[in-house]
């Protein structure tokens, strides 16, 4: 069974990086895992950004039934017992009730070694976790890319290159992951 990890609203947002790691789970190198709370707080941001709402719940909507398992559920009575910074206490309970291996967040500050590690969860900023999967499985990994791009554009829009993902992906905060697989792609 591959490893799991909690995926924060902050790395859902940005549609590059919400499409990739989407993508690696699906190729089933790790098991994501998130909750209801979650997914609201990913939607709240959608809406914020001025994206239609009939949009955001059907992206949400695909995204739950993608992964049905994903859903980690009874973590509320955990929340108020997490030390971590008090607005993403829910995200390390979640993690905790799933069992998680890691929690996946552009925020580390919130969430402290102190607070993290008496249960076991290792916090990752997504260019590292990206980066740690790219080494684990590089073949698949830069398999999902050029599967991202060329699942891209509709008629009469082009699909994306594989550089346009890799280019999203360092604006969504992954530099290292997209040196590294430009790396591997002039191997």
């Amino acid at each position: 069974m591959p490893f799991s990890a909690v995926l924060d609203a902050c790395v859902l947002y940005p549609n590059a990086l919400r499409d990739t790691l989407l993508r690696v789970a699906e190729a089933g190198i790790y098991q994501p895992l998130w909750s209801e709370r979650i997914l609201a707080e990913v939607r709240g941001a959608l809406l914020r950004n001025g994206l239609p709402e009939l949009n955001v719940d059907r992206t949400l909507s695909f995204v739950r039934a993608a992964f049905p398992e994903a859903m980690v559920e009874g973590w509320e009575p955990l929340e108020d017992s997490m030390g971590n910074h008090v607005k993403d206490r829910h995200v390390l309970a979640a993690a905790v009730r799933g069992h998680a291996d890691v929690i996946v967040t552009s925020n580390l500050r919130d969430f402290t070694s102190a607070a993290c590690e008496p249960w076991d969860v290792e916090v990752q900023h997504p260019d590292t976790f990206l980066l740690y999967e790219l080494e684990l499985a590089p073949a698949v990994i830069l398999n999902v890319l050029r599967e991202q791009a060329s699942s891209t554009g509709k008629p009469p829009h082009r699909s994306m290159t594989l550089e346009d993902v890799l280019a999203s992906l360092e604006n969504c905060g992954a530099p290292v992951f997209v040196s590294a697989v430009r790396s591997w792609l002039r191997r």
